[in-house]
């Protein structure tokens, strides 16, 4: 329990044992005067009449504004529920936009790769092409130094077949 609610019921309870304790005190007949009338009653009595009254008039104060923190804390969760809701909804939405706009940066992603493939592709063709046709001529130019070498050797008398013995 609470330190309040605890120091209630044992205030209460001092109360309630002090009235039995000095019960006959509390029945002892008293002149009174209210401010247009005298009468004759206990004071104790009306004493603790007025104590249980205020009690009973604080008890229903506490009750009413514990139902309505109550109600109030239940309308503020049902708010905080709906915006929470709210929350959840946008940022599923963010998600989706966020996932529609990685798909379209993904897609131009691989089209700017398909791109730089298909022109390494192009390149990588015209380099060998290059090759083949420098190579092609790489070998015309040996074939012919050779046969150029293989006439110089034939008008100087030294055959071929010399040569092709001399270097096996």
């Amino acid at each position: 329990m609470k330190f309040r609610t605890t120091f209630m019921i044992v205030m209460l309870a001092l109360v309630a044992i002090f009235a039995a304790v000095n019960w006959q005190a509390f029945l002892a007949p008293t002149p009174l005067t209210l401010v247009f009338t005298d009468f004759q009653a206990p004071l104790g009595l009306v004493m603790l009449g007025v104590v249980v009254v205020l009690t009973a008039a604080f008890l229903l104060y506490v009750m009413a504004l514990q139902t309505s923190a109550l109600f109030e804390a239940r309308r503020l969760t049902k708010q905080l529920d709906t915006q929470r809701e709210l929350a959840d909804q946008a940022e599923k939405s963010r998600f989706i936009e966020l996932r529609g706009y990685l798909q379209s940066e993904l897609q131009q992603l691989q089209q700017r790769q398909n791109a730089h493939l298909s022109a390494l592709t192009n390149k990588i063709e015209s380099v060998q092409q290059d090759i083949q046709q420098r190579g092609q001529l790489t070998e015309n130019a040996v074939a012919a130094q050779i046969g150029e070498l293989d006439d110089r050797l034939q008008r100087l008398g030294v055959g071929t077949t010399a040569v092709v013995r001399s270097t096996v």
